[in-house]
Protein backbone atom coordinates (compact mmCIF):
# COMPACT_ATOMS: atom_id res chain seq x y z
CA UNK A 1 0.00 0.00 0.00
CA UNK A 2 3.02 2.68 0.53
CA UNK A 3 4.23 1.77 -2.99
CA UNK A 4 0.95 2.89 -4.42
CA UNK A 5 0.52 5.43 -2.04
CA UNK A 6 4.17 6.95 -3.11
CA UNK A 7 3.00 6.49 -6.69
CA UNK A 8 -0.42 8.18 -6.00
CA UNK A 9 1.91 11.17 -4.62
CA UNK A 10 3.83 11.50 -7.80
CA UNK A 11 0.76 11.35 -10.19
CA UNK A 12 -0.53 14.35 -8.09
CA UNK A 13 2.68 16.06 -8.21
CA UNK A 14 2.86 15.73 -12.02
CA UNK A 15 -0.59 16.87 -12.37
CA UNK A 16 0.32 19.71 -10.91
CA UNK A 17 3.27 20.52 -12.69
CA UNK A 18 1.24 20.18 -15.78
CA UNK A 19 -1.72 22.93 -14.36
CA UNK A 20 0.60 24.91 -13.38
CA UNK A 21 2.47 24.93 -17.00
CA UNK A 22 -0.91 25.44 -18.63
CA UNK A 23 -2.51 28.16 -16.12
CA UNK A 24 0.48 29.39 -15.02
CA UNK A 25 0.46 29.57 -10.86
CA UNK A 26 -1.49 29.64 -8.04
CA UNK A 27 -4.67 28.65 -10.02
CA UNK A 28 -3.35 25.47 -11.22
CA UNK A 29 -1.67 24.59 -7.93
CA UNK A 30 -5.82 24.94 -6.84
CA UNK A 31 -7.03 22.76 -9.58
CA UNK A 32 -4.02 20.04 -8.21
CA UNK A 33 -5.47 20.05 -4.97
CA UNK A 34 -8.87 19.53 -6.13
CA UNK A 35 -8.25 16.77 -7.85
CA UNK A 36 -6.69 14.86 -4.88
CA UNK A 37 -9.82 15.93 -2.69
CA UNK A 38 -12.19 14.62 -5.61
CA UNK A 39 -10.05 11.26 -5.29
CA UNK A 40 -10.13 11.23 -1.96
CA UNK A 41 -13.98 11.41 -1.53
CA UNK A 42 -13.63 14.88 0.11
CA UNK A 43 -15.28 18.05 -0.21
CA UNK A 44 -13.19 21.13 -1.61
CA UNK A 45 -14.05 24.73 -0.69
CA UNK A 46 -16.57 25.56 -3.11
CA UNK A 47 -18.63 22.04 -2.28
CA UNK A 48 -18.94 22.53 1.45
CA UNK A 49 -22.18 23.29 2.86
CA UNK A 50 -23.09 24.32 6.41
CA UNK A 51 -26.67 23.45 7.91
CA UNK A 52 -28.00 20.43 8.18
CA UNK A 53 -28.62 17.84 5.57
CA UNK A 54 -31.81 15.94 4.79
CA UNK A 55 -30.99 12.62 2.56
CA UNK A 56 -34.63 11.49 1.05
CA UNK A 57 -35.20 8.12 -0.29
CA UNK A 58 -34.85 9.02 -4.32
CA UNK A 59 -31.26 10.51 -3.38
CA UNK A 60 -30.00 7.57 -1.48
CA UNK A 61 -31.47 5.14 -4.65
CA UNK A 62 -29.33 7.72 -6.41
CA UNK A 63 -26.20 7.21 -4.56
CA UNK A 64 -26.41 3.87 -4.52
CA UNK A 65 -25.95 3.63 -7.77
CA UNK A 66 -23.40 5.89 -8.02
CA UNK A 67 -21.73 3.70 -5.81
CA UNK A 68 -21.79 0.97 -7.43
CA UNK A 69 -20.91 2.82 -11.05
CA UNK A 70 -17.36 4.31 -9.00
CA UNK A 71 -16.56 0.69 -7.79
CA UNK A 72 -15.95 0.27 -11.44
CA UNK A 73 -13.79 3.24 -11.44
CA UNK A 74 -11.85 2.65 -8.38
CA UNK A 75 -11.24 -1.13 -9.51
CA UNK A 76 -9.71 -0.01 -12.46
CA UNK A 77 -7.82 3.34 -11.08
CA UNK A 78 -6.28 1.16 -8.49
CA UNK A 79 -5.11 -1.83 -10.65
CA UNK A 80 -2.89 0.34 -13.23
CA UNK A 81 -1.78 2.47 -10.25
CA UNK A 82 -0.55 -1.24 -8.65
CA UNK A 83 1.27 -1.58 -12.12
CA UNK A 84 2.75 1.39 -12.17
CA UNK A 85 4.51 0.67 -8.93
CA UNK A 86 8.00 -1.16 -9.61
CA UNK A 87 8.79 0.73 -12.53
CA UNK A 88 8.62 4.38 -9.51
CA UNK A 89 10.68 2.11 -7.38
CA UNK A 90 13.54 2.32 -10.54
CA UNK A 91 13.52 5.89 -10.98
CA UNK A 92 14.22 5.60 -14.54
CA UNK A 93 12.71 7.98 -17.64
CA UNK A 94 10.12 4.72 -18.10
CA UNK A 95 8.90 5.18 -14.51
CA UNK A 96 8.01 8.93 -15.16
CA UNK A 97 6.47 8.31 -18.54
CA UNK A 98 4.25 5.80 -16.56
CA UNK A 99 3.48 8.04 -13.58
CA UNK A 100 2.35 10.41 -16.55
CA UNK A 101 0.24 7.50 -17.32
CA UNK A 102 -1.01 7.17 -14.39
CA UNK A 103 -2.23 11.05 -14.12
CA UNK A 104 -4.22 9.84 -17.20
CA UNK A 105 -5.70 7.37 -15.19
CA UNK A 106 -6.54 9.49 -12.72
CA UNK A 107 -8.23 12.16 -15.29
CA UNK A 108 -10.04 9.55 -17.04
CA UNK A 109 -11.20 8.50 -12.92
CA UNK A 110 -12.37 12.33 -12.59
CA UNK A 111 -14.29 12.61 -15.85
CA UNK A 112 -15.88 9.45 -14.70
CA UNK A 113 -16.43 10.69 -11.71
CA UNK A 114 -18.72 13.31 -12.92
CA UNK A 115 -20.71 11.21 -15.48
CA UNK A 116 -21.77 9.29 -12.37
CA UNK A 117 -23.03 11.76 -10.57
CA UNK A 118 -24.72 13.41 -13.65
CA UNK A 119 -26.44 10.11 -14.48
CA UNK A 120 -27.41 10.03 -10.63
CA UNK A 121 -29.40 13.42 -10.64
CA UNK A 122 -26.82 14.41 -7.76
CA UNK A 123 -24.26 17.53 -6.92
CA UNK A 124 -20.32 16.93 -5.74
CA UNK A 125 -22.32 18.33 -2.40
CA UNK A 126 -24.87 15.64 -2.05
CA UNK A 127 -22.64 13.09 -2.95
CA UNK A 128 -20.50 13.96 -0.31
CA UNK A 129 -23.15 14.79 2.70
CA UNK A 130 -24.67 11.52 1.61
CA UNK A 131 -21.48 9.95 1.66
CA UNK A 132 -20.86 11.11 5.56
CA UNK A 133 -24.10 9.57 7.14
CA UNK A 134 -23.70 6.28 5.05
CA UNK A 135 -20.25 5.79 6.41
CA UNK A 136 -21.14 6.62 9.71
CA UNK A 137 -23.99 4.28 9.93
CA UNK A 138 -22.49 1.35 7.64
CA UNK A 139 -19.39 1.08 8.97
CA UNK A 140 -20.58 0.83 12.80
CA UNK A 141 -23.11 -1.94 11.79
CA UNK A 142 -20.31 -3.65 9.48
CA UNK A 143 -17.87 -3.33 13.25
CA UNK A 144 -20.69 -5.02 14.82
CA UNK A 145 -20.88 -7.96 12.66
CA UNK A 146 -17.01 -8.19 12.55
CA UNK A 147 -16.69 -8.32 15.99
CA UNK A 148 -20.11 -10.83 16.61
CA UNK A 149 -20.87 -8.95 20.20
CA UNK A 150 -24.29 -10.25 19.55
CA UNK A 151 -23.25 -13.63 19.67
CA UNK A 152 -20.94 -13.30 22.61
CA UNK A 153 -23.86 -11.69 24.24
CA UNK A 154 -25.83 -14.78 24.02
CA UNK A 155 -23.19 -16.91 24.89
CA UNK A 156 -22.36 -14.74 27.91
CA UNK A 157 -25.88 -14.54 29.24
CA UNK A 158 -26.30 -18.47 28.75
CA UNK A 159 -23.36 -19.15 30.67
CA UNK A 160 -24.92 -16.69 33.37
CA UNK A 161 -27.94 -18.44 33.55
CA UNK A 162 -26.10 -21.75 34.74
CA UNK A 163 -24.35 -20.40 37.08
CA UNK A 164 -25.18 -20.16 40.99
CA UNK A 165 -26.78 -16.70 41.92
CA UNK A 166 -23.73 -15.07 43.67
CA UNK A 167 -21.48 -15.85 40.11
CA UNK A 168 -24.37 -14.64 38.48
CA UNK A 169 -23.87 -11.34 40.51
CA UNK A 170 -20.59 -10.91 39.86
CA UNK A 171 -20.59 -11.36 36.19
CA UNK A 172 -23.58 -9.23 35.98
CA UNK A 173 -21.48 -5.88 35.46
CA UNK A 174 -19.28 -7.51 32.32
CA UNK A 175 -23.30 -8.85 31.01
CA UNK A 176 -24.28 -5.47 31.02
CA UNK A 177 -21.06 -3.74 29.52
CA UNK A 178 -21.27 -6.22 26.34
CA UNK A 179 -25.43 -5.42 25.95
CA UNK A 180 -24.54 -1.85 25.58
CA UNK A 181 -21.94 -2.69 23.09
CA UNK A 182 -24.59 -4.58 20.89
CA UNK A 183 -27.19 -1.55 21.85
CA UNK A 184 -24.70 0.87 20.35
CA UNK A 185 -24.39 -0.66 17.51
CA UNK A 186 -27.94 -1.91 16.83
CA UNK A 187 -29.26 1.81 17.71
CA UNK A 188 -26.40 3.90 16.23
CA UNK A 189 -26.86 6.82 18.91
CA UNK A 190 -23.68 8.54 17.67
CA UNK A 191 -24.46 8.68 14.24
CA UNK A 192 -28.47 10.07 15.21
CA UNK A 193 -26.88 12.63 17.40
CA UNK A 194 -24.99 13.74 14.79
CA UNK A 195 -27.19 13.77 11.81
CA UNK A 196 -30.28 13.02 13.05
CA UNK A 197 -33.10 9.89 13.42
CA UNK A 198 -34.63 10.59 10.06
CA UNK A 199 -31.46 10.51 7.92
CA UNK A 200 -30.33 7.18 9.97
CA UNK A 201 -33.29 5.28 9.50
CA UNK A 202 -33.30 6.36 6.08
CA UNK A 203 -29.96 5.04 5.38
CA UNK A 204 -30.94 1.85 7.20
CA UNK A 205 -33.12 1.11 4.71
CA UNK A 206 -30.30 0.62 1.74
CA UNK A 207 -28.38 -1.57 4.25
CA UNK A 208 -27.78 -4.62 2.31
CA UNK A 209 -27.13 -2.82 -0.63
CA UNK A 210 -24.92 -0.34 0.65
CA UNK A 211 -23.26 -3.16 2.95
CA UNK A 212 -22.43 -4.73 0.11
CA UNK A 213 -20.67 -1.86 -1.49
CA UNK A 214 -18.80 -1.14 1.21
CA UNK A 215 -17.43 -4.71 1.54
CA UNK A 216 -16.49 -5.09 -2.61
CA UNK A 217 -14.63 -1.85 -1.97
CA UNK A 218 -12.51 -3.60 0.94
CA UNK A 219 -12.08 -6.21 -1.70
CA UNK A 220 -11.14 -4.40 -4.21
CA UNK A 221 -8.16 -2.58 -2.27
CA UNK A 222 -7.39 -5.79 -1.18
CA UNK A 223 -7.05 -7.60 -4.01
CA UNK A 224 -4.53 -4.34 -4.81
CA UNK A 225 -2.36 -4.79 -1.95
CA UNK A 226 -2.06 -8.60 -2.87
Amino acid sequence: MRKLLGCLAVVLALSACRKDAAEGGPEGAGDARGTAARLEGGETGDDAASGPYTVTKEKLDAYVGYQRKMLEVYGSLMRGLQDMGPLLDAGTPQAMEKARSGLKLIERKAQAEADARHAAGLSTDEVNRIAEVVTAVISQRQMGRTLQYEEELKKLEALQARMPEEQQKELAPQVESMRLQVETFQKLPEARREFGDANVDVVLTREADLTKNYQDMLKAFAGVRR
